[in-house]
């Protein structure tokens, strides 16, 4: 019997961060826009920019950097903000985002497109390391994202 390989196929987006490339399905992707002027809240964790208004609510925007135990450095003005709907409708969140280092790439994705790296150990925010049509990128780990970020009280002052 012969399988659609199509129906194993993934929609995908590349996302460029300060060292890496991000994997993320597109199923998650709300929006990308232009990168914005964000604040950091007061006494909030280095990893949380601030927040960026979108279709009337304010949309906590983090570095996936920071939070994965890099150090933050300074995004230039090619950055965007992805847009990300959140997995846990139990949290009261809707969305967050993610800043990008430059534009992400639209791919698609089969099993063979994809192996994990053996003997790199993921960071904390990093589900696994991966080659994705020879270019070495991360998974994130949306999960322990959304923890991180909904364990704060990240409304804007």
């Amino acid at each position: 019997m012969d399988t659609d390989s199509s129906a194993l196929d993934l929609s995908a987006l590349l996302l460029p961060v300060t060292g890496q490339l991000l994997v993320v399905p597109t199923a998650v992707v709300a929006e990308i826009i232009k990168r914005r002027e964000l604040t950091p809240p007061e006494g909030a964790p280095e990893w949380l920019l601030g927040h960026v208004k979108w279709h009337q609510d304010a949309v906590p925007v983090l570095s996936f950097e920071a939070l994965n135990g890099q150090s933050l450095t300074e995004q230039d003005s090619g950055s965007r903000i992805v847009i990300i709907a959140t997995l846990d409708a139990q949290s009261g969140q809707r969305h967050y985002a993610l800043l990008t280092r430059g534009v992400p790439n639209l791919l698609r994705l089969t099993p063979d497109d994809i192996q994990q790296l053996d003997g790199v150990a993921p960071g904390t925010a990093e589900r696994m390391k991966v080659r994705v049509h020879g270019q070495a990128a991360a998974i994130p780990d949306l999960d322990y994202i959304e923890k991180s970020l909904f364990g704060l009280n990240t409304e804007p002052g």
